[in-house]
């Protein structure tokens, strides 16, 4: 039985493949199911091109636009050979309803889109290429079905699973994107089309009348197994879902639709509600998939239990229980290669080696999609120490190693080897995660909050040139001792226009003392954020200055 993904993309995409049998999985059909109109190599490499190809290709990797990176055990090399992965799965030639190019997944699976690994890639994209980045946004709004659905991928017809979508990373990647754009007409189409999208996953396509929960088939969740409408509700995907939510109705403010805003926000609350009542078991202290005709838990424990410290969905009183599972090395590998994607006492476990299998490679391999949704939400519950440390082990572990899954058991890549939302996701860790580079167009901010990892300390770090939206350059000097942080910024460029936050989260140490360039002290405004505090500096328009943050 073959991988369904690739043999989908073996259809699609034939003259793009070296090999096919090699992927063996028993969770999903053979090639008989698989519906297809192509019956040559000539007619699958024809169905891909666009027909407005720009005649120069994308830049994504040259010298003058990939930052210049100092870093414990990350050469520059390293950094821009995750640039160059985005490179080679670059894909000029739209097909498939897409009219701008994109980032395919890479390897084997061909050069069609996807909706999931194409949204992922724009994390790293945005930092080297907005304009790219844009036109990948309007792509998706051109394959938008009018029910609202956008698809799972380019072909959009697998047969013996239902007609589906994806995990829909897409609201998280687009606003991430539009965050760096000043083009109000591109924010309010994808505003447009994202509204449809959810609304399609609200409707009685996916969500469930009593328990209001949202249920998945195939790839709206992972592992991708169910293949019945209506019966999972998974809570990876129902958390999506409330980021969803969370971004349109922030869009909806930022565009002024105060009906919009308080319409999603509701949605939020709704979903947050749903996923604490019937996804949470007390006895275990941990979030599962819920059956929602059976009227029971899934009893799985796959790393996804933790997707809910996003937003804060979980509850305060739950947070310590699971902080508890989380760094347990009995569960998910916290102590050496966290985060396995299934825990490794669940009877699911499993560590793939060699090609992509399906669901196994999902039951226990690393992957940057698992690990980042819980950085992130880590970050939201305030445990940045926590944050620190998985950001660092997830970009030791891709570093010059952008497999497409990583073995736990000794740090080996597996899958394709040049996977486009493992470099880019790594990118996207690197600058956003532990460097705390935020660029914000919406409020004209650039902030930087760094979140650095105990085992930094002593050490210099640098991001040096890296290309801002509004062509300024930001260097970035970081220096961690064992009582104080040192951060030292110069943004070049002729664009003066936004103001500039620097800010230093902590848990369980107090800054006593800030000081700037001067040695002058300066008393930084405290925020309470969950199980931390964040001290910050509203330091205005000014584009060159250091900081000491004395604990």
């Amino acid at each position: 039985m073959a991988s369904l993904r690739l043999l989908i993309c073996f259809v699609l995409c034939c003259s793009f493949y070296t090999s096919s049998s090699d992927r063996k999985s028993d969770n999903y059909p053979d090639s008989s199911v698989i519906e297809s109109p192509h019956s040559n190599d000539a007619a699958c490499s024809e169905s891909l091109q666009g027909k407005d190809t720009p005649s120069k290709r994308v830049n994504l990797n040259s010298d003058d636009i990939i930052p210049e990176i100092t870093f414990p055990e990350i050469s520059q090399e390293d950094f821009k050979d995750a640039f160059n992965v985005l490179d080679e799965c670059l894909v000029m030639q739209p097909g498939f309803g897409f009219s701008f190019p994109f980032i395919a997944p890479g390897g084997h699976y061909g050069a069609c889109w996807w909706q999931i690994d194409t949204s992922l890639a724009l994390n790293g994209t945005k930092w080297v290429n907005q304009q790219f980045s844009e036109n990948v946004l309007r792509g998706f709004a051109n394959v938008q079905k009018p029910d609202g659905r956008i698809p799972l991928y380019g072909y959009d017809n697998v047969s013996g699973y239902p007609t589906g979508s994806s995990l829909p990373k897409l609201f998280g990647s687009a606003y991430a994107v539009l965050k760096h754009s000043n083009n109000k007409e591109l924010i309010q189409t994808t505003y447009d089309y994202l509204k449809k999208y959810m609304d399609w996953w609200f409707s009685d396509a996916r969500r469930d009348p009593e328990t209001g929960l949202i249920t998945g088939v195939f790839e709206e969740s992972f592992p991708p197994v169910e293949n019945q409408l209506i019966t999972v509700a998974q809570v990876d995907l129902n958390v999506e879902i409330v980021v969803g939510c969370n971004i349109l109705g922030k869009l909806a403010k930022q565009l002024g639709i105060a009906t919009d805003y308080m319409k999603y926000s509701a949605f939020e609350s709704e979903m947050k509600a749903a996923i604490n009542k019937y996804m949470w078991d007390e006895n275990t202290g941990a979030y599962y998939s819920y059956l929602v005709k059976d009227k029971k838990l899934d009893r799985s424990l796959f790393c996804s239990t933790f997707d809910p410290f996003r937003l804060h969905i979980v509850p305060r009183e739950r947070i310590s229980e699971m902080v508890s599972m989380l760094t347990d090395d009995t569960f998910f590998y916290w102590d050496s290669n966290p985060i396995t994607s299934a825990a490794k006492t669940d009877k699911s476990y499993n560590e793939t080696v060699g090609t992509y299998n399906g669901a196994p490679a999902w039951s226990g391999d690393i992957w940057t999609l698992r690990n980042e949704v819980v950085i992130q939400g880590l970050e939201d519950i305030g445990r940045y120490d926590l944050a620190a440390y998985l950001s660092l082990r997830t970009v030791n572990l891709f570093n010059a190693n952008y497999a497409e899954f990583i073995n736990p058991a000794d740090s080996s890549g597996h899958g394709e080897k040049r996977y486009a939302w493992s470099a880019s996701q790594y990118i996207q860790i690197l600058i956003e995660d532990i460097f705390g580079i935020d660029y914000n167009g919406f409020n004209n901010t650039i902030t930087i909050q760094p979140n650095l990892d105990e085992s930094l300390s002593g050490k210099d770090i640098s991001l040096e040139r890296l290309l801002l939206p509004d062509g300024n350059r930001l260097n970035l000097y970081i220096s961690k001792g064992a009582d104080s942080t040192r951060i030292r910024y110069r943004i070049d460029g002729e664009n003066k226009d936004h103001h500039i936050i620097i800010s230093l989260p902590t848990n369980g140490s107090i800054v006593c003392e800030v000081a700037n360039r001067s040695k002058k002290q300066i008393k930084p405004t405290k925020i309470k954020k969950g199980a931390a505090l964040v001290y910050q500096i509203n330091n205005g328009k000014k584009y060159n200055d250091e900081f000491t943050f004395y604990e």
